[in-house]
Protein backbone atom coordinates (compact mmCIF):
# COMPACT_ATOMS: atom_id res chain seq x y z
CA UNK A 1 0.00 0.00 0.00
CA UNK A 2 1.23 3.23 -1.38
CA UNK A 3 1.15 6.57 1.42
CA UNK A 4 -1.42 9.46 0.07
CA UNK A 5 -1.71 12.53 0.76
CA UNK A 6 -5.84 12.62 0.22
CA UNK A 7 -8.50 10.48 0.91
CA UNK A 8 -7.57 9.87 4.27
CA UNK A 9 -9.39 9.10 7.42
CA UNK A 10 -8.85 11.30 10.81
CA UNK A 11 -6.13 8.80 12.11
CA UNK A 12 -4.01 8.35 9.34
CA UNK A 13 -4.02 11.99 8.67
CA UNK A 14 -3.07 12.71 11.95
CA UNK A 15 -0.21 10.19 12.23
CA UNK A 16 1.39 11.38 8.58
CA UNK A 17 1.02 14.97 9.38
CA UNK A 18 3.71 14.11 12.29
CA UNK A 19 5.49 12.18 10.24
CA UNK A 20 6.18 15.07 7.76
CA UNK A 21 6.32 17.64 10.85
CA UNK A 22 9.47 15.39 11.97
CA UNK A 23 11.03 15.91 8.73
CA UNK A 24 10.72 19.70 8.90
CA UNK A 25 7.84 20.06 5.94
CA UNK A 26 5.37 21.98 6.67
CA UNK A 27 1.50 20.56 6.55
CA UNK A 28 -2.07 21.22 7.04
CA UNK A 29 -4.77 18.97 7.36
CA UNK A 30 -8.03 19.82 5.45
CA UNK A 31 -11.59 18.47 5.85
CA UNK A 32 -13.48 17.18 2.85
CA UNK A 33 -16.21 15.54 1.50
CA UNK A 34 -14.34 12.45 0.22
CA UNK A 35 -11.85 12.45 3.79
CA UNK A 36 -9.15 14.33 4.88
CA UNK A 37 -6.20 15.59 2.62
CA UNK A 38 -2.75 17.23 3.54
CA UNK A 39 -1.62 20.06 1.41
CA UNK A 40 2.33 21.03 1.66
CA UNK A 41 3.72 23.72 0.38
CA UNK A 42 4.66 23.82 -3.38
CA UNK A 43 6.85 21.77 -4.71
CA UNK A 44 7.22 19.67 -1.75
CA UNK A 45 4.51 16.77 -2.40
CA UNK A 46 7.11 14.16 -3.69
CA UNK A 47 9.55 15.02 -0.76
CA UNK A 48 6.14 14.24 1.55
CA UNK A 49 5.74 11.32 0.21
CA UNK A 50 9.58 9.65 0.27
CA UNK A 51 9.42 10.80 3.95
CA UNK A 52 5.99 8.86 4.49
CA UNK A 53 7.62 6.21 2.66
CA UNK A 54 10.75 6.01 4.59
CA UNK A 55 9.23 5.96 7.71
CA UNK A 56 6.71 3.13 6.90
CA UNK A 57 9.72 0.92 5.00
CA UNK A 58 8.52 1.06 1.76
CA UNK A 59 9.49 2.35 -1.85
CA UNK A 60 7.47 4.10 -4.80
CA UNK A 61 8.39 2.23 -7.95
CA UNK A 62 8.78 5.99 -9.75
CA UNK A 63 11.38 6.94 -7.94
CA UNK A 64 13.38 3.78 -7.26
CA UNK A 65 16.16 4.25 -9.62
CA UNK A 66 17.03 7.94 -8.89
CA UNK A 67 17.14 7.37 -5.11
CA UNK A 68 20.48 6.53 -2.89
CA UNK A 69 20.02 3.64 -0.90
CA UNK A 70 18.14 4.01 2.19
CA UNK A 71 19.93 3.55 5.45
CA UNK A 72 18.04 0.60 7.25
CA UNK A 73 15.77 2.14 9.73
CA UNK A 74 17.15 1.77 13.58
CA UNK A 75 14.10 0.87 15.17
CA UNK A 76 15.07 -0.97 18.08
CA UNK A 77 16.47 0.93 20.49
CA UNK A 78 13.19 3.51 20.31
CA UNK A 79 11.02 0.43 20.92
CA UNK A 80 13.19 -0.84 23.48
CA UNK A 81 12.53 2.64 25.25
CA UNK A 82 8.84 2.21 24.72
CA UNK A 83 9.06 -1.04 26.58
CA UNK A 84 10.78 0.58 29.29
CA UNK A 85 8.50 3.40 30.02
CA UNK A 86 5.08 1.00 29.80
CA UNK A 87 7.13 -1.24 32.12
CA UNK A 88 7.65 1.55 34.67
CA UNK A 89 3.66 2.44 34.85
CA UNK A 90 2.50 -1.11 35.11
CA UNK A 91 5.04 -1.66 37.74
CA UNK A 92 3.95 2.06 39.50
CA UNK A 93 0.45 0.82 38.97
CA UNK A 94 0.50 -2.99 40.16
CA UNK A 95 2.67 -2.33 43.25
CA UNK A 96 0.96 0.71 44.20
CA UNK A 97 4.13 2.51 44.22
CA UNK A 98 3.25 5.70 41.82
CA UNK A 99 2.06 8.29 43.78
CA UNK A 100 5.53 7.53 45.72
CA UNK A 101 7.37 7.55 42.78
CA UNK A 102 6.09 11.03 41.47
CA UNK A 103 6.68 12.25 44.88
CA UNK A 104 10.41 11.40 44.85
CA UNK A 105 11.12 11.04 41.28
CA UNK A 106 8.82 14.28 39.48
CA UNK A 107 10.65 17.46 37.75
CA UNK A 108 10.46 19.36 41.08
CA UNK A 109 11.21 22.75 40.30
CA UNK A 110 11.42 23.18 44.30
CA UNK A 111 13.97 20.04 44.90
CA UNK A 112 15.78 20.30 41.36
CA UNK A 113 17.04 24.00 42.93
CA UNK A 114 18.17 22.45 45.89
CA UNK A 115 20.10 19.64 44.78
CA UNK A 116 18.12 17.13 43.45
CA UNK A 117 19.43 17.32 39.75
CA UNK A 118 18.65 13.32 39.11
CA UNK A 119 15.03 14.02 39.07
CA UNK A 120 15.21 15.83 35.10
CA UNK A 121 15.73 12.39 33.83
CA UNK A 122 13.93 10.45 35.88
CA UNK A 123 10.75 12.17 35.60
CA UNK A 124 10.77 11.54 32.05
CA UNK A 125 9.81 7.96 32.74
CA UNK A 126 7.11 8.23 35.10
CA UNK A 127 3.42 9.24 33.12
CA UNK A 128 -0.34 10.02 35.04
CA UNK A 129 -2.04 7.21 33.39
CA UNK A 130 -2.62 5.80 29.96
CA UNK A 131 -3.43 8.04 28.06
CA UNK A 132 -0.16 10.32 28.75
CA UNK A 133 1.46 6.68 28.19
CA UNK A 134 0.36 5.85 25.19
CA UNK A 135 0.68 9.15 23.32
CA UNK A 136 4.21 9.71 24.66
CA UNK A 137 4.93 6.08 23.16
CA UNK A 138 3.54 6.85 20.02
CA UNK A 139 5.60 10.26 19.74
CA UNK A 140 8.82 8.35 20.70
CA UNK A 141 8.61 5.99 17.88
CA UNK A 142 7.75 8.94 15.47
CA UNK A 143 10.45 11.16 16.44
CA UNK A 144 12.46 8.75 18.40
CA UNK A 145 13.39 6.04 15.15
CA UNK A 146 14.55 8.75 12.85
CA UNK A 147 17.10 10.12 15.44
CA UNK A 148 18.98 7.29 15.60
CA UNK A 149 18.66 6.23 12.20
CA UNK A 150 20.39 9.55 11.51
CA UNK A 151 22.81 9.09 14.06
CA UNK A 152 22.78 5.89 15.61
CA UNK A 153 21.22 3.89 18.51
CA UNK A 154 22.58 4.79 21.41
CA UNK A 155 23.62 8.12 20.29
CA UNK A 156 20.65 9.12 19.47
CA UNK A 157 18.94 8.02 22.61
CA UNK A 158 21.51 9.71 24.45
CA UNK A 159 20.87 13.08 22.80
CA UNK A 160 16.99 12.55 23.12
CA UNK A 161 17.53 11.72 26.55
CA UNK A 162 19.67 14.88 27.55
CA UNK A 163 17.48 16.96 25.20
CA UNK A 164 14.84 15.97 27.38
CA UNK A 165 16.73 16.50 31.06
CA UNK A 166 17.94 20.00 29.84
CA UNK A 167 14.48 20.68 29.10
CA UNK A 168 12.99 20.10 32.32
CA UNK A 169 15.81 21.58 34.15
CA UNK A 170 15.22 25.05 32.26
CA UNK A 171 11.98 24.65 33.42
CA UNK A 172 12.66 24.42 37.05
CA UNK A 173 14.99 27.50 36.51
CA UNK A 174 11.68 29.03 34.98
CA UNK A 175 9.47 27.97 37.83
CA UNK A 176 11.30 28.37 40.90
CA UNK A 177 8.84 26.94 43.27
CA UNK A 178 6.91 23.37 43.71
CA UNK A 179 5.79 23.27 40.58
CA UNK A 180 5.78 18.95 39.77
CA UNK A 181 5.68 17.38 36.33
CA UNK A 182 6.16 14.13 34.62
CA UNK A 183 6.39 12.34 31.32
CA UNK A 184 8.54 11.85 28.22
CA UNK A 185 7.03 14.17 26.44
CA UNK A 186 9.89 16.71 26.69
CA UNK A 187 12.03 14.24 25.69
CA UNK A 188 9.77 13.56 22.61
CA UNK A 189 9.63 17.29 21.99
CA UNK A 190 13.48 17.31 22.33
CA UNK A 191 13.86 14.45 19.66
CA UNK A 192 11.38 16.75 16.79
CA UNK A 193 14.02 19.48 17.86
CA UNK A 194 17.12 17.23 17.05
CA UNK A 195 15.03 16.69 13.72
CA UNK A 196 14.83 20.25 13.13
CA UNK A 197 17.93 21.13 13.41
CA UNK A 198 19.15 18.42 11.61
CA UNK A 199 17.12 19.62 8.78
CA UNK A 200 18.17 23.19 8.88
CA UNK A 201 21.61 22.58 9.03
CA UNK A 202 21.19 20.19 5.96
CA UNK A 203 19.12 22.89 4.28
CA UNK A 204 22.30 25.67 4.75
CA UNK A 205 24.71 22.78 3.55
CA UNK A 206 22.79 22.55 0.42
CA UNK A 207 21.53 26.05 0.04
CA UNK A 208 23.69 28.20 2.00
CA UNK A 209 22.18 30.93 4.00
CA UNK A 210 18.15 30.39 2.25
CA UNK A 211 14.74 31.42 3.34
CA UNK A 212 14.47 27.41 3.30
CA UNK A 213 15.69 27.42 6.61
CA UNK A 214 13.03 29.08 8.33
CA UNK A 215 10.45 26.26 6.82
CA UNK A 216 11.56 23.55 9.35
CA UNK A 217 11.57 25.66 12.41
CA UNK A 218 8.51 26.73 10.83
CA UNK A 219 6.84 22.87 10.90
CA UNK A 220 8.72 22.71 14.23
CA UNK A 221 6.88 25.81 16.23
CA UNK A 222 3.63 24.53 14.97
CA UNK A 223 4.52 21.18 15.95
CA UNK A 224 5.15 22.16 19.37
CA UNK A 225 1.54 24.48 19.38
CA UNK A 226 0.19 21.34 18.16
CA UNK A 227 0.77 18.87 20.97
CA UNK A 228 0.91 21.55 23.60
CA UNK A 229 -3.17 22.11 24.09
CA UNK A 230 -3.94 19.49 26.23
CA UNK A 231 -4.99 19.79 29.90
CA UNK A 232 -2.37 19.24 32.38
CA UNK A 233 0.26 19.95 29.57
CA UNK A 234 3.09 21.48 30.72
CA UNK A 235 3.57 23.76 27.35
CA UNK A 236 7.22 25.72 28.93
CA UNK A 237 8.72 22.04 29.07
CA UNK A 238 7.32 20.70 25.22
CA UNK A 239 8.85 24.38 24.86
CA UNK A 240 12.64 24.07 26.08
CA UNK A 241 12.44 20.79 25.35
CA UNK A 242 12.34 21.17 21.52
CA UNK A 243 14.58 24.19 22.27
CA UNK A 244 17.14 21.71 23.72
CA UNK A 245 16.52 19.57 21.06
CA UNK A 246 17.18 21.93 18.42
CA UNK A 247 20.42 22.94 19.40
CA UNK A 248 21.68 19.80 20.67
CA UNK A 249 20.37 18.53 16.85
CA UNK A 250 22.22 21.29 15.14
CA UNK A 251 25.36 20.35 16.80
CA UNK A 252 25.74 17.00 16.37
CA UNK A 253 24.93 17.86 12.64
CA UNK A 254 27.69 20.26 12.04
CA UNK A 255 30.55 17.71 14.58
CA UNK A 256 29.19 14.62 12.58
CA UNK A 257 31.30 13.70 9.87
CA UNK A 258 30.08 11.66 6.54
CA UNK A 259 31.52 8.41 7.78
CA UNK A 260 28.68 8.95 10.74
CA UNK A 261 29.26 7.41 14.16
CA UNK A 262 32.15 4.73 14.99
CA UNK A 263 31.63 1.69 16.96
CA UNK A 264 33.75 3.39 19.64
CA UNK A 265 31.24 5.85 19.73
CA UNK A 266 28.33 3.92 20.04
CA UNK A 267 30.08 1.92 23.30
CA UNK A 268 30.74 5.36 24.90
CA UNK A 269 27.75 6.46 24.35
CA UNK A 270 25.67 3.64 25.56
CA UNK A 271 28.12 3.49 29.01
CA UNK A 272 26.85 7.06 29.32
CA UNK A 273 23.10 6.41 28.58
CA UNK A 274 23.51 3.94 31.10
CA UNK A 275 25.30 5.62 33.82
CA UNK A 276 23.23 8.64 33.71
CA UNK A 277 19.89 6.50 33.99
CA UNK A 278 21.45 4.38 36.54
CA UNK A 279 22.66 7.04 38.72
CA UNK A 280 19.64 9.09 38.38
CA UNK A 281 17.96 6.26 39.73
CA UNK A 282 19.90 5.70 42.15
CA UNK A 283 19.80 9.45 43.48
CA UNK A 284 23.77 9.81 43.60
CA UNK A 285 23.65 13.33 41.68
Amino acid sequence: MKPSLTHLDRKSADLYALVLFSQGIAVTVEKEENGYHLVVGSGLEQDALESLELFYGENLPSARDTREERVPQKRWGPLGVALVLCFVHWGGEAWGVKRNWVLEYGSSALYILQGELYRVVTALFLHADLEHLLGNVLGMLIFGIPVCTWVGTWPGLLVILVAGGMGNLITAQLYRTAHLSIGASTAVMGAAGILTGFQVVKTMKTKGFDPGIFLPLGAGAALVGMLSGGENTDIMAHLFGFVSGLVLGTGVSLVQGKRGISKGQERLALALLVAIVGLAVLKWW
